[in-house]
This record gives C-alpha cells, structure tokens and sequence, in this order.
C-alpha cells in the first residue's frame, strides 16, 4: 500500500495545525499528547480506520503518562502517530513493530518544538513596541497570528517529507531484517507499556492508593475469560472510589478539619450569585465569557522560551483592559506592559483563576483612578500572578493533564484496540468539553472571590475528595490496563527425565502475569526513587528487551 502525495499532506497539514495550539488549550493538548485522536485521522485519510486504531492505540500505552510541564514535552505523540501509523499501514507491520518508528520521531519532534519556542523567543519585543502604540491590530498578529504561521511552516513540510519519502525507505529496510530481530521488535512494543503506566502511576502519585491498581490488576486477571469490557471496569472503579471516599477519606477529612474556622482549612466561602452589575468600569459577565474564550483558545500559541504564556495572558485580557482604560492612554499602555511580563502555569486550573483575579484587581484599580483615588499599587497585580503561578500549576498538571486525560483515554483504549472510532471520539469529545466548563467556572470564582479563590482550590473540603476519587479512579484503570497490554512472557522450557518444563507456566502458577506486573513496578519504582527520568528508562528498556527477545529469553 503506497501513500500519496495527498494524504501525507492531510496528514503533514492535520500535525502543523495541532502543533499550532490554535484549536484550544485542552483539545490542542490531548491531541499532543496522545496517539488516539490522530490515529483516527490517519485512519481516515488512509482508508483503513480498524487498523490505525489498533496502531495507534499500541503507541498510545507507550506514552500513556506523558505531559508537558512548562510546556515541552520528551517525545511529541501527536508526531510519532501520524508518521508511525501510516508506514505500518504501508508497509504492513505487526501493531507491535510500528513503535520502533515511533519512539524516535517522537523525539526527534521535540526538537522541532523547542526551535519553534526559541522562534517566538524573537517576537516578544516586537509585541513589547506595539503595546507602546497600542495597537490592539499588531498585537494580534505577532502574539497570535504570526507565531501560528511559524509553526505551520516548520511542521508541515517536515512531516510530510517523513511520510512520503520515509515509508518506502522503512518498508524497503524491514524487508531485510531477520525474522530474529523483527520478534526482538516485538518484545520491545509489548514491554514499553509498562513505562507508560508506569509513568502515569508516578505522576498520579498517591502511595496511600495503590492498593486500588493492584486490585484492579488481580480482578482484571480473575475476570479476563469473561472478555469484560472498559466501561464495566471503569464502573467497578467508580464505584471503589466512591465506596473509598465516602465511607474513610471524606470522614477523616473531616476530622482533620474539625478545629479549623477558615478559608484555607477546608471551608469553602459562599458568594453571591446575583448578575453582575453592568456600566462603564465593571468587568460583565459577557467580558468574562469572552476572556475566558480568548484565552483557552491561544494559551500555548505564543509560547517562548523567554516569556511563556505572557503574550496569549496579555492578548486575552486585551479589550478588557482597553474597556477599563481607554479614556487615559497612559494608564492602558502601563496595564498592557505590565502583562507582557514572563509568566507560566497551567491553562485551567492556574491560568483561569488568576485571570479572574487579575480582571478584579484591574477593575479596582481603574475605578480609583476614575474617582480621583488613590490607586492600588500595579506591583500588587504582577506579585499576585507570580505567587500564584506555581502552586495552580502543579494541582493542574497533576489532575487535569496526568489524571483526567489518561482515565478517558483507560476507558476508551480498549475500543480502540479493536479496531472502533469510539476509542478516539470518546476522550477527544469529553475532555474539551469537561475542562472547558470548569476553567470557566474557576475564571469566574477568580473574579468574585479574589485571592481567596486560590484557598478553595488548594485547600478546599471538595477539591480534595475530587482529587482522590479520580485518583483513586485513574490508579484502578492503570491496574486494568497492566493486566491486558503489558506483554512479558518468556518461551524458555527445558526437558528433564523426558518430561518438559514451561517458566511462563510455572510463574503463572506462582502468580499470574507476575512478568507484566513486576516489569511495571520496577519501573515506578524507578521513578520514585530517581525522578522522572523518561528517556533514560527508555533507552534502558528498549535495549534490555531487545536484546532479551534476540537471544529467545522473551
């Protein structure tokens, strides 16, 4: 099966807009992150949906796990799907053998992306002259326009010279690799599952609730001969994580909590619900709505090594600052500088908050200067972005991108390993949705509640019982996905006194599919004790199992 020139173009055109940002914060980030969404395009373009989804879902359990704190990633998912998908439909490789193509696209496309950030790096200053000028019309174009045009330009004709001319060189090379080694390939893809669970397990990172992976992990292995599907396990996982929150950690929460009176103790304020009032000098609902939008869309469209979100923050606040200030020119020219300043964190959980809260106290600031008052310090507003980034940013990363995404994507990866549509459509539709709706809820608590909304999501009674119930949820379906795609058994057997020994059958009596499980929990526990060092276990693995699948251990 050959590939034309037009569909590596659909293809080299669907990475470029991904790898843009400009679709939105959360559906840009699942599609980056994960291997799902672009299999199913693939499939598309190449005719052959079923088999793309199995591919696609093989590559997905190696990079289960992976986020992008600070907004770089080790290997580039969306990348290594949509070169490795379409040469193994070419070229008609075994699900298993595709990720030896994907491992090192992958990371060779993060090198791309850091190119792309130092790129950016060179237009700050241009955005810094135009807000000088106020030119609402520039500021666009640099901060938004221009760095959507760059990343396009690099990542379209990179991927597409991959896919048309990379195929034919792979397919004509693994042709002429021994029956010997392509098994050693195979070993290879059946292992690296482990280090995506694995990494997810880490990031999740409650030790308390691991009993709920090695449950999941023992009754997937008892129920196996019965072909019970995900939306079954993630059913009994919701139903353990409620039995746990409700009947111990909700209880001892409170407990805990019992001699506390304020915000930050767990308490959650009550704020008032009326519309919000409408004139001149006050943020309106509609004002909120539309920073809200402007700021999930372009988020990361921006992003440089030397200032991060700042320009996609100072571009969504935008027409609210110019509403506050546009009748004293100096004032507006200050406030846009003032957000031209470096800032990072996590879109929705960090970002949306301090929006509200930065809108607030521009609010207060502008008003007083209308009145003839004395005007609160703008140190005040940069102080309080900078002292908020972090702590948001880490609860973000945490439960949004490593616990939310990859419980959908649990959920729905055994679709996608047989063949159906569902195993992408599902986690693509929900989780933009999901996170949508409630980073606008936090922008707005932001606004009403200032900085004490920061207490509620950081120390908040419900946030914390979230928290561990979907954590609880995630390590449940972690152990689900060990039990059916980590793939370790070796074939050694020897005869003795005429009888033969299997190793795998005698494991197997000892524990069943203790290979799998040991070769994830050497794996986790790697990275508890020696930090997340990805690429490192990576290399590891892939020569370990390569070699162990060469000489017939495995």
């Amino acid at each position: 099966m050959a590939i034309s020139a037009l569909q590596a173009a659909l293809i080299a055109a669907w990475v470029a807009i991904v790898e843009s940002r400009i679709i939105g914060y959360t559906l840009s980030g699942f599609l980056r992150f994960t291997a799902v969404g672009t299999g199913l395009v693939v499939g598309l373009i190449m005719g052959n949906v079923p088999q793309a989804m199995i591919i696609a879902a093989t590559i997905q359990l190696v990079y289960m796990g992976v986020i992008a704190p600070g907004g770089t990633t080790p290997s580039e998912t969306v990348v290594a799907t949509a070169v490795a998908v379409p040469v193994a439909l070419a070229s008609g490789m075994a699900p298993e053998q595709s990720i030896a193509v994907a491992v090192p696209v992958g990371l060779l496309a993060s090198y791309l992306v850091s190119f792309r950030f130092f790129i950016n790096s060179l237009i700050t200053h241009w955005v810094d002259r135009l807000a000088e000028e106020l030119n609402d019309r520039g500021i666009t174009f640099a901060s938004i326009i221009l760095p959507t045009i760059i990343t396009i330009s690099l990542f379209f004709p990179s991927v597409f010279v991959a896919v048309y001319y990379g195929a034919p060189l792979i397919d004509s090379f693994l042709k002429t690799i021994p029956a010997s080694v392509l098994h050693a390939l195979t070993v290879v893809g059946g292992s690296l599952p482990a280090l995506g669970i694995a990494l997810t397990l880490a990031v999740i990172g409650r030790r308390d609730l691991m009993v709920f992976y090695f449950l999941a992990y023992f009754v997937s292995l008892i129920l196996k001969p019965l072909n019970v599907n995900a939306l079954v396990y993630a059913i009994l996982g919701g139903i353990a994580a409620y039995l746990y929150v409700a009947l111990y950690y909700r209880s001892a929460l409170e407990e805990n909590n019992a001699n506390s009176e304020n915000v930050s103790s767990g308490e959650e304020p009550q704020y008032e619900k009326e519309s919000l009032p409408q004139n001149e000098l006050k943020v309106t609902e509609k004002d909120l709505k539309m920073t809200w939008f402007r700021w999930w869309l372009t988020v990361e469209v921006p992003h440089s090594f030397e200032r991060l979100q700042a320009l996609s923050f100072q571009w969504a606040i935008m027409p609210v600052l110019r509403k506050l200030y546009g009748k004293n020119p100096e004032e507006l020219k200050e406030a846009y500088k003032r957000h031209l300043v470096f800032f990072n964190t996590q879109g929705t959980w960090g970002g949306a908050p301090i929006l509200g809260i930065t809108l607030s106290l521009e609010e207060q600031r502008a008003r007083a200067i209308a009145k003839g008052e004395e005007a609160p310090d703008p140190n005040i507003i940069n102080a309080t972005k900078v002292g908020l980034m972090g702590p948001l940013a880490g609860i973000g990363d945490s439960v949004e991108w490593s616990t939310i995404m990859y419980l959908l994507i649990a959920i729905a990866l055994p679709w996608a390993k047989s063949g159906s549509a569902m195993g992408a459509l599902f986690p693509l539709i929900l989780f933009p949705v999901i996170t949508y709706a409630y980073g606008y809820y936090f922008l707005r608590m932001g606004y009403r509640l200032g900085r004490e909304s920061v207490s509620v999501l950081l120390g908040g009674e419900k946030i914390k019982t979230l928290i561990t119930g979907l954590s609880t949820l995630g390590l449940f379906m972690m152990g689900i996905l060990t039990s059916n795609y980590v793939s370790v058994s070796t074939p050694l057997k020897w005869t003795i006194s005429g009888k033969v020994f299997e190793l795998q059958a005698i494991l197997d009596k000892i524990l069943p599919g203790m290979l799998p499980l040991l070769t994830v929990l050497l794996v986790y526990w790697y990275f508890t004790k020696k930090g997340l060092k990805v690429l490192k276990v990576l290399g590891w693995m892939v020569v370990i199992f390569f070699i162990l699948g060469w000489i017939g251990v495995l």
